[in-house]
């Protein structure tokens, strides 16, 4: 059965392009057991006209649309489905991605949303798509949620693949690889994501990795992964990468051998990981950037030691100081992250926030503010307290970290949280450093 997975337009126009490797991989799987996908990632190709976007999916009569959904692009994805239907109205309008799975009802808000993958999408997606090929009740499906007599339906989940050694490479033939070159922040020439592992081992209190991933940490083996850099490196020309891994150093042996093999095959790349303060050393370091490693990326989020402490991140500002320090000293490029606005933030935390990005003076930074993304306990902080009223979806769009701010659950106000942002981001920007290759 044909397939179109889709990467909405990021309207925004912020932060380098992520290629859409979830879909990729996705692809691959159902393109394997005999499904026909087509990859849309209307995000690099910077197409934001609805109207346009709907000719262009509906253009080849495609049985099934499916969407991968980050919160604020709920709203888009709405829009662009209504057009599709406009146009057939038998075209199937499928969702995943974390929204989805931190707050599924809000997806059925809109009529032309016909069906929901809640967690790992392969193999719900790989049953759909076979279901309707054979004329079988989709109802049936783990994962799959749905509306059934006025009410949404939300089938029990599947256990997680095992083995993730045992899935496909992602289907690269079907992205747009020319539109992943040579970003304004760190890549040089033409870079691809990867995927080396999923889920996340904490509970941070302003992310949903929890309501996807339920906790659980799975790896590839650093054999598999080289394998899948090399292939990129030898027969798409491709030597620069981002792992998408929430850490990427939490199993230290398994680091410690993707760098090893990396060398061992002579592959010269670089790349970019993020991880936390306390799951690096002086050897890892080292190991990382002998691979290639070009930075590291590690969410500060507060300078107050209180308020990094009710995140729940379990990091503290001295670990920070201490990492940062090291990471500098063998000459590794840092780029740390802060959040303004969380709960209990005050002017006075929020000062001592930008104070400790200037205090650890990495050659990047950036400033969010926080934003309760359905999944997080600060949304379920929010909906206690009464900032979300009804289902809010037609809300979603201002879930941003930079232009709005979306629920504020901070002491200061809206126009201090923005005004705090803008002043961040000016002064970090008269000490930034480049990260692109000399």
């Amino acid at each position: 059965m044909r397939i179109s997975l889709v990467n909405p337009p990021n309207i925004e126009h912020t932060g380098t392009f992520r290629p859409p490797i979830n879909l990729a991989g996705l692809a691959a799987y159902v393109r394997e057991r005999g499904h026909e996908p087509k990859i849309y990632d209307l995000e690099a190709e910077r197409i934001d006209d609805v109207k346009q976007i709907a000719e262009l999916l509906m253009k080849d009569n495609t049985p099934v649309i499916g969407f991968t959904c980050l919160t604020p692009r709920y709203p888009v994805i709405a829009n662009i489905a209504a057009a599709c239907k406009n146009i057939d109205s038998k075209v199937i309008i499928l969702l995943g991605g974390p929204h989805v799975s931190g707050a599924v009802e809000s997806v059925f808000d809109d009529s032309s949303i016909d069906y929901a993958v809640v967690g790992e999408g392969e193999e719900p997606l790989e049953d759909f798509l076979d279901y309707l090929e054979e004329g079988r009740d989709v109802t049936a499906i783990p994962n799959l949620a749905y509306r059934l007599n006025g009410r949404i339906v939300v089938n029990p989940r599947r256990p997680f693949i095992k083995d993730l050694d045992s899935l496909p490479f992602p289907a690269w033939d079907l992205l747009p690889l020319s539109l992943y070159d040579n970003d304004e922040v760190m890549f040089n020439s033409h870079y691809m994501g990867i995927n080396s592992a999923r889920g996340c081992a904490w509970d941070c209190n302003f992310c949903a990795s929890r309501v996807i991933w339920n906790g659980k940490v799975r790896f590839r083996s650093a054999e598999n992964l080289v394998k899948e850099i090399k292939t990129l490196v030898e027969d798409y020309n491709i030597s620069e990468f981002m792992f998408y891994d929430d850490t990427f150093t939490v199993n230290r042996k398994r680091a410690l051998k993707v760098c090893e093999l990396i060398k061992k095959e002579g592959l010269k790349i670089r790349f970019y990981v993020s991880l936390r303060a306390d799951t690096i050393d002086r050897e890892i370091a080292a190991a990382l950037k002998e691979a290639g490693c070009l930075v590291v990326y590690i969410g500060v989020e507060s300078g107050n030691e209180d308020i990094l402490r009710s995140t729940g991140k379990g990091i503290k500002k001295e670990q920070l100081r201490s990492t940062v320090s090291m990471l500098k000293d063998i000459g590794m490029p840092v780029y740390t992250s802060f959040i303004i606005g969380h709960p209990g933030d005050t002017h006075e935390t929020i000062r001592e926030t930008i104070e400790f990005a200037k205090e650890l003076d990495s050659e990047q930074a950036k400033f969010l503010i926080a934003v309760p993304y359905p999944g997080t306990h600060l949304y379920d902080l929010a909906l206690k307290k009464g900032f979300l009223g009804g289902s809010h979806a037609s809300e979603f769009f201002y879930y941003s970290c930079y232009q709005h701010v979306a629920v504020n659950l901070s002491a200061v106000s809206d126009e201090d949280l923005m005004a705090y942002q803008k002043k961040a981001y000016e002064e970090y920007d008269l000490r930034k450093r480049s990260l692109k290759k000399k």
